[in-house]
């Protein structure tokens, strides 16, 4: 791979590239920031770049970098408040830029850990895969024969009463391997809702994850299954007649399957996706606001929707621990979900600290990889045993 740090420190930018060439990463530097407007990035996989620099900063070369829909990774670094970075992270995300690091500065060469792992570019144990592995027009023929031929993989992460560490359910996770490479999930679902593919792909999954859901030993136990919606899957009238035909097939009953729904579906404001939502609520299925907190309105959506549960987005779990305004967010939450009679989930759990600091907020349940990685759905059976 190549990455490209873009800084006018010249003493910051010969530490930081000769410390990543050697762990074999190419790295290429710009101390004068407003040559990236000229520069080549057809090789480049990652930016890095310092906030603060003179005549053209950090958050200027985003904003470029969104106008010529830069599909690599990006990461960012500053001496400034940490305020500042996670500001720069937010504009991010909105400029809908692969976003990938923070990293504040004085750091020590623990950093390189944050960049080896998209040396394995071709291997499937990266957790985050490269975005494009080839032209879209290609992917989009080849997502089509995987969902015909159900290529389409299941995979189950488990979520957790977090003071007895036991397992409550498993949430279903979409995955697509294409030539020994993950495509990953918001890749594909993109391409699926942007060429007609969505219908055929959200029955695929759902038929995938109550198969497999139906088979787990333990099921009976009070174990519950989670499947992801999105608003353009609630926009079809037939979805709730498809997923209790499903569930009367597989033997399973509505009251243990909870559909996460994305916060776009109320922003939008679409009475079908409400009369969807309420038709699911009517048939006994759960429904629970995902990532909540990440976007405008999320506390819109809890009076205005049937649900029974929400899900605390991991951007505050993450910084729980050394940003106070998160953990402030995160207790509020959920003291206003328990007034309001709803479960609250934390997700993206990856540390003891974290779990124990959720506890002593009163969190009963959470998933995360502190926990447990997603595993493939014809895994739960030895994973729950080997769990005991």
């Amino acid at each position: 791979m190549a990455l490209l740090l873009i800084d006018d420190d010249k003493d910051f930018t010969q530490f930081f590239s000769v410390a990543i060439e050697e762990t074999g990463i190419k790295c290429q530097v710009l101390t004068q920031p407003i040559a990236i407007l000229q520069y080549d990035l057809a090789d480049i996989e990652h930016i890095i770049i310092d906030l603060s620099m003179p005549d053209f900063d950090g958050l200027q070369i985003l904003r470029f970098l969104k106008e010529i829909n830069y599909k690599g990774y990006i990461s960012v670094t500053s001496g400034q408040a940490g305020t500042l970075l996670e500001s720069a992270k937010e504009i991010c995300k909105l400029h809908k830029l692969n976003f990938h690091t923070l990293l504040r500065k004085p750091f020590d060469i623990d950093f390189l850990e944050k960049f080896i792992p998209f040396k394995a570019k071709e291997t499937l144990s990266s957790p985050y895969p490269p975005e494009e592995l080839r032209s879209d027009a290609t992917l989009i023929i080849q997502l089509k024969k995987a969902i015909k031929q159900h290529k389409i993989d299941v995979y189950f992460q488990p979520k957790f009463n977090l003071k007895t560490r036991q397992p409550v359910g498993f949430e279903a996770l979409a995955r697509w391997s294409l030539d020994n490479t993950f495509v990953s999930p918001e890749k594909f679902i993109m391409l699926a809702e942007n060429n007609h593919l969505m219908s055929d792909l959200t029955a695929l999954i759902i038929d995938q994850s109550l198969k497999y859901f139906s088979l787990i030993d333990e099921k009976k136990n009070g174990l519950g299954l989670a499947i992801n919606f999105s608003s353009t899957e609630l926009r079809q009238n037939g979805l709730p007649d498809l997923l209790l035909k499903k569930a009367q097939q597989y033997r399973i009953s509505t009251n243990m399957i909870t559909l996460e729904i994305t916060e776009t579906v109320l922003l939008e404001k679409n009475t079908m996706s409400l009369e969807v939502l309420t038709r699911l609520r009517l048939m006994g299925f759960k429904l629970s606001i995902d990532d909540f907190g990440s976007g405008y309105s999320s506390v819109n959506m809890l009076q205005n929707g049937p649900f029974t549960e929400l899900k605390v987005d991991r951007m505050f779990i993450d910084s729980i621990q050394n940003k106070p305004q998160s953990k402030i967010i995160v207790k509020a939450i959920f003291d206003m979900a328990t007034q309001l009679g709803l479960n609250v989930i934390a997700e993206g759990i990856e540390t003891i600290d974290e779990a124990e600091a959720l506890i002593q907020m009163q969190y009963s349940y959470g998933q995360g990889f502190f926990y447990s990685k997603p595993m493939p759905a014809n895994a739960v059976n030895e994973w729950l045993r080997s769990w005991k």
